[in-house]
Formats: C-alpha cells, sequence, structure tokens
C-alpha cells in the first residue's frame, strides 16, 4: 500500500507540474501576441510617418495634386509620380488591413485609419 500511496503522491505532482507548465504556457504566448502587435503597430506607425515626410519634403506632390484638381495640365512624368505617389500608400493601407485580418493591428485604429 505505501508503494501504491507513493505512486499516486508522485502522479499527482507531475500532473500539477502538467497544468503548471501548461498556464505558464498560456501567459507566455499572451505576452508575446502583445509584443507582436506592439511591433506591429510601431512598424505601420513608421510607415505612415516614411509617408508623410516623402509628401512634406517633396512639394512637387502638392503642385501636382492641385493641378490635377483644377483640371490643369500636367505632364506624364508627374502623372506617372503622383500615380506611385498614390499606389505607396494603397500599398500602406493593404498591408494595414492584412494586419488588422491577422489580429496584429487593432481594429478601431484601422478603421481610424480608414477614415483618415
Amino acid at each position: 500500500m505505501k508503494i501504491s500511496a507513493i505512486n499516486e503522491s508522485v502522479s499527482l505532482i507531475a500532473n500539477i507540474g502538467v497544468i503548471g507548465s501548461i498556464v505558464f504556457l498560456g501567459l507566455e504566448m499572451q505576452q508575446n501576441t502583445e509584443m507582436m502587435q506592439s511591433q506591429t503597430r510601431n512598424s505601420i506607425v513608421e510607415n505612415q510617418l516614411t509617408f508623410y515626410e516623402r509628401a512634406i519634403e517633396n512639394s512637387e506632390i502638392f503642385d501636382i495634386r492641385k493641378r490635377l484638381d483644377s483640371g490643369l495640365s500636367t505632364e506624364e512624368t508627374e502623372e506617372f509620380q503622383y500615380t506611385y505617389f498614390l499606389l505607396s500608400n494603397l500599398r500602406m493601407w493593404e498591408n494595414e488591413f492584412y494586419q488588422s485580418q491577422l489580429g496584429l493591428f487593432d481594429s478601431d485604429e484601422f478603421e481610424a485609419r480608414t477614415h483618415a
């Protein structure tokens, strides 16, 4: 009987250890998810700021858009330049949408971005 009681005690301790390990793993996964969300958000913000800086530093983009909106003539190269400026913004938005669908970019933040 003593051996049976010892085996049960060892088995109980081992099961408690397994349960503790699973709980610890769950906590680690939660922290990892939060870290990934933080890194993703930071990366998206960096991309947005780089995009905005390009627009700020390049006044030609604003001139081209103003002429296009006014119906004034533009050169083919300017239209090409402005098209790729817009495409880069759309590509950035596509990445934000993808990250949002994966749950790495908060849906509230993504929705605010779409309104902006």
